[in-house]
């Protein structure tokens, strides 16, 4: 299990009985190794990408999934490599930013679907919005929840990624109960860096204003069976600065002309990026932002997806129904 290029698959057993769950696999190979999507409303003309982030799976969309397919949309939510129900190689070092954004652009390839629409948080944002750059007819509508593409030149490019990494040092071998404390990048990235076990489950919790039950916090935790599987959640918060030279030439090149409607609706409790203006930049760099209904979502953490599924659900459909989509 040691080698480089050993992958691994979490067995079906471990997803057995997850809450709120019923959505039959759907796989594709990408690159020798296998993405699971949930593949729902196949029958519907228009479609609905969502993409999730570290440390979740598919699984955070499973209460806004019903209601798109409802509304007459079919519905596309794949696994990142290394996590859900997608293949998980072993090696940290296979986990960069580019590999991230060239398995997901080579699944919407392959895919080929063209105009759709898509709902990206987290990781799935800074990924999603480069596979956009790299495939710009994707898409037709763009909804950005509690995400950013961070981007620098010149200096601020070599300093960022190292000061990420002193943050993180500095923070120490941090604790689920001291991230608690301190919602904090730092507390963050230090504990999927160090902690020998991850407490997946109880880490969307503390980022999640209602209560999850045991069982759906143990739906968060099944992609990871023990510590050989942990690569990818371990390495994402490494490597958020990975990119960033690449990131501006995706601004500069596709994304600041691209013409097609956008919309951010960001939480207000998200110890990350509530308040600090990430959703206003992305508001003035994307010029299909413009004029739009941009909304916080109240009483919701991070991950608002688990917080304000259903009215999130409902603002993008109506958006969607707005723009003429």
């Amino acid at each position: 299990m040691h080698q480089q290029n050993a992958i691994l698959r979490t067995p079906e057993s471990a997803f057995a009985k997850l809450p709120d769950y019923p959505f039959a696999p759907h796989y594709m190979e990408v690159d020798g190794l296998r993405i699971h999507y949930v593949d729902e409303g196949s029958q519907n003309e228009k479609t609905i990408f969502l993409f999730h982030g570290q440390p979740s799976w598919s699984y955070l969309y499973r209460h806004m999934i019903p209601v798109f397919v409802e509304a007459g949309y079919r519905v596309i939510a794949p696994d990142l490599v290394g996590f859900g129900k997608s293949d998980k190689p072993v090696d940290p070092k296979a986990h960069t930013y580019k590999a991230h954004v060239d398995w997901m652009t080579e699944f919407v390839r392959k895919l080929g679907i063209k105009n759709a629409a898509a709902f990206l948080q987290d990781w799935g944002g800074m990924i999603g919005m480069r596979v956009l750059a790299e495939e710009p007819e994707w898409l037709s509508r763009l909804v950005v929840g509690n995400s950013v593409l961070p981007d620098a030149g010149g200096l601020a490019k070599v300093m960022m990624p190292l000061s990420m990494k002193l943050i993180t040092f500095l923070s120490g071998k941090s604790t689920v109960d001291d991230f608690a404390k301190k919602k904090s990048f730092g507390t963050w990235s230090s504990y999927f860096h160090r902690s020998k076990k991850l407490e997946i489950g109880k880490m969307m919790q503390i980022l999640t204003e209602k209560d999850l039950t045991d069982a759906e916090q143990s739906a968060y935790d099944a992609p990871f069976p023990d510590d050989r599987y942990y690569a990818g959640p371990r390495r994402m918060p490494q490597i958020i600065a990975g990119q960033l030279g690449e990131n501006r030439l995706a601004w500069k090149n596709v994304l600041e002309k691209w013409p097609h409607p956008v919309l951010t609706l960001f939480s207000d409790k998200d110890p990350f990026l509530a308040g600090q203006g990430y959703d206003a930049e992305l508001q003035k760099r994307f010029p299909g932002a413009s004029g739009q209904p941009h909304t916080t979502i109240t009483e919701a953490s991070h991950f608002l997806q688990e917080d304000k599924s259903e009215e999130i659900a409902v603002k993008v459909l109506e958006w969607l129904a707005g723009t003429k989509y």
